[in-house]
């Protein structure tokens, strides 16, 4: 069953403008339009910040981030931000997927530039514990300041991108989408266009830390594509997401 809030956001006739809290996650910006069959999806955060957890998640809803991805589920054609490589990956999925996104916890560094590129673009922004984001730095050694510091910076472009993005921006909480994932499922899959998995049992085992692992490509196809393009794998995770 839809949330109250996903309901209102998909049937209403005027733009919200101001966020509206849900439980795991909340959206921000003029109202979804349901009946489109054309949209992108750019995944952010920080690094080490719950984003493959939810990339992972808006695979299973049936939204293609990439073939061939590695563990942590990062399209190789969006990391770094080389404007010119950024663009020309941006007119090829065009070109073969009428639905498609990528997840890359820094894309707040490019997005400004490339949102224009993109159709009817919307943004998952994912927001985790500042410690827990640097937990894995700060044990190996480096200075606890150092790595707050980065952390805070890309929050803070990760908060002008939210502050100036002309598109829907879906908020989640990484703590609330692991203790309470269906609402957090349900409003992903309605935000990205796609559908609610078939095995929730499955995809709750996977939003566990430390417990990524493959799904089949078989469930990742999206109507309107051919199968092959809308293919993506969810590689395995030994460790906490990124």
């Amino acid at each position: 069953m839809q949330s109250i809030l996903l309901r209102y956001w998909l049937s209403g006739s005027k733009a919200m403008t101001s966020p509206t809290t849900c439980g795991p996650a909340l959206v921000q910006g003029r109202r979804l339009a349901p009946d489109t069959d054309t949209l992108t999806v750019a995944i952010l955060g920080v690094p080490r910040g719950g984003t493959t957890m939810v990339a992972g998640a808006a695979i299973r809803c049936g939204l293609p981030i990439g073939t061939s991805l590695p563990g942590n589920l990062e399209d190789p054609d969006f990391v770094g931000g080389d404007l010119a490589r950024l663009e020309a990956a941006v007119v090829k999925r065009n070109a073969s997927l009428k639905v498609w996104g990528w997840k890359y916890p820094r894309a707040a560094g490019y997005l400004p530039h490339l949102l224009p590129k993109l159709r009817n673009p919307r943004i998952v922004m994912v927001w985790r514990d500042l410690m827990a984001t640097a937990a894995r730095r700060i044990a190996r050694g480096d200075p606890i300041y150092d790595v707050f510091l980065t952390a805070s910076r890309i929050q803070k472009r990760n908060l002008a991108l939210m502050a100036a993005a002309p598109c829907p921006i879906l908020h989640v909480s990484y703590e609330k989408a692991i203790l309470d994932p269906e609402p957090f499922v349900e409003m992903l899959a309605a935000f990205v266009g796609g559908k609610l998995p078939a095995d929730m049992n499955e995809l709750r085992a996977f939003m566990q830390p430390g417990s990524y692992k493959p799904v089949e490509s078989s469930e990742l196809i999206l109507a309107g594509a051919s199968a092959p393009d809308q293919q993506a794998t969810a590689g395995s995770r030994e460790n906490e997401p990124a």
